[in-house]
């Protein structure tokens, strides 16, 4: 999905702005404040705690080398983080099938709560959203890779189809004079996953906006469902659109 978003907008891009259709429609920024320790600062206080062990002292404060950064970043979808799987089973002795609302795993980007990560080096990373795109595509991280083989989390997202209201969840930047916030948003199309990594399959569930109906499709099968149905998935990836206002249509 990364690469078809990206190789569209280099396609579709105006050479005098270098925005795009897709750029308008799916971007929005981050503000990303990063937190690692310099590898000088790190050496020096690896020399200095050798000699204050020799020298039987206490060495200073841990947090002496610690940079911190903070830039913005555009995006065209939010990674979402899943909780790890329960390991233990029911009295039935039966597998937990875990669950999850999609709140609990936006809270990855309310400015306040830690992502650490180790690549390029090992850095604990805060989010905030700073503009929200008119088409949000969410990720749910399902799949992880060791060095024998992949590992897929079952856990299911509870989510809602209509009126997700991020600003009741996350901080939002606040809106320009004469500006509202459009903060609300409608599930459109949800991309589910069955199975085993390697062994299963993906299915789609679409919203044809003009009946206000919901389809499930699987290579050329196409079915009406539920909305109900829409949420009983393992959610992988969901395009929400955003509440428009009076007037207001796609950008052009």
């Amino acid at each position: 999905m990364s690469w078809l978003l990206n190789t569209l907008h280099t396609d579709l891009k105006s050479l005098k702005k270098g925005s795009s259709i897709i750029y308008k429609c799916f971007q929005g920024e981050l503000e990303v404040v990063k937190e690692y320790q310099s590898k000088a600062l790190s050496e020096k206080k690896e020399n200095s705690d050798e000699q204050n062990k020799a020298g039987g002292t206490d060495g200073g404060a841990e947090n002496d080398n610690v940079l911190t950064e903070t830039y913005r970043m555009p995006f065209l979808m939010l990674g979402l983080d899943l909780p790890p799987p329960p390991l233990f089973k029911d009295v039935m002795e039966k597998n937990i099938i875990p669950q999850v609302p999609l709140f609990n795993i936006l809270k990855k980007f309310d400015g306040e709560s830690v992502t650490e990560v180790v690549r390029p080096r090992l850095a604990r990373m805060r989010y905030r959203v700073t503009r929200l795109p008119q088409y949000l595509i969410l990720h749910m991280r399902r799949f992880t890779k060791n060095n024998f083989f992949v590992e897929k989390n079952p856990t299911l997202v509870n989510f809602p189809v209509k009126n997700l209201e991020l600003k009741d969840y996350i901080p939002l930047p606040a809106p320009k004079e004469n500006e509202k916030v459009r903060s609300k948003y409608d599930l459109i199309a949800n991309i589910v996953h069955d199975g085993k990594p390697g062994e299963g399959f993906y299915r789609v569930f679409v919203q044809r906006k003009s009946e206000e109906l919901w389809y499930e499709m699987q290579d050329l099968h196409v079915a009406e469902t539920l909305p109900q149905m829409v949420a009983l998935s393992e959610a992988y990836m969901q395009i929400y659109e955003q509440h428009q206002f009076a007037g207001e249509g796609v950008p052009e």
